[in-house]
């Protein structure tokens, strides 16, 4: 799972090992103005998280790894 925009993390919501379905919120970022919810297009199991809430990030910058179910 890759950054949409370029932004800051404000929150990581979901934990390594968690079981996501397909469109659940992954995180949260800071986008100028804008609050940018991020969501999965996969369902699967987060096998690991690379992006922590204030860290700054560009867009394709890898935010999550997701093993598809």
């Amino acid at each position: 799972m890759r950054a949409p925009v370029d932004g800051v993390i404000t929150a990581v919501d979901v934990d390594e090992g968690q079981l996501i379905a397909e469109e659940d919120e992954v995180a949260r970022m800071q986008a100028g103005e804008e609050e940018v919810i991020v969501i999965t297009e996969v369902p699967g199991v987060v096998r690991e998280l690379y992006a922590q809430p204030g860290q700054q990030v560009r867009s394709g910058d890898v935010l999550a790894a997701i093993d598809e179910a």
